[in-house]
């Protein structure tokens, strides 16, 4: 395929893709500014990758990786930043996130759902993003995580119970 072509291709990714890796990046960075710069980095780096002529499978899970090296690489430079109240109020919700919040039992505020989110581990904290916020299904989380079917879904079930946890108060065992 030539470079137009790829080039194409690469636009309509970006165009449908952009908001699912921001909202990602932010969900774990905290910063907007932080967020904008890994998200525009990644999709750049991948088309770098593409320009060079090398074969991308699975563009979505080359994208998600390459933000969380970057996100961990952000983590080792500077101390996490919380994410601040004033801040998540200016994201927008999607209707994966209201499906969330209006099931949760406890009536928590999306803010307080967002802030006992940041106390799970990193790994949970993609797993719920991508499955219950970006409505991945387990098989394109398996894709961008490199694991197995039993793995993701084993780890996407501690995920929520830990979560469960933080909601009602408690530290999850998981930790």
């Amino acid at each position: 395929m030539n470079l137009a072509a790829n080039e194409q291709k690469f636009l309509e990714f970006y165009d449908q893709s952009i908001t699912k890796i921001y909202r990602y990046v932010y969900f774990r960075v905290g910063s907007e500014q932080i967020a904008q710069d890994i998200s525009a980095e990644a999709f750049l780096k991948t088309w770098q990758y593409l320009k060079e002529g090398k074969n991308i499978g699975n563009l979505s899970a080359m994208v998600y990786q390459i933000c969380r090296n970057m996100i961990a690489d952000n983590f080792r430079n500077i101390s996490k930043l919380p994410i601040s109240l004033e801040t998540t109020s200016k994201l927008d919700l999607s209707e994966s996130e209201e499906e969330i919040i209006g099931g949760a039992e406890t009536g928590l505020e999306l803010d307080k759902v967002r802030e006992c989110l940041r106390e799970l581990k990193d790994e949970y904290q993609e797993l719920i993003i991508w499955h219950y916020i970006d409505d991945f299904s387990v098989p394109e989380i398996c894709e961008i995580w490199g694991k197995s079917e039993g793995s993701v879904r084993t780890s996407l079930s501690r995920a929520i119970r830990a979560l469960k946890a933080v909601l009602e108060g408690k530290r999850p065992n998981n930790q």
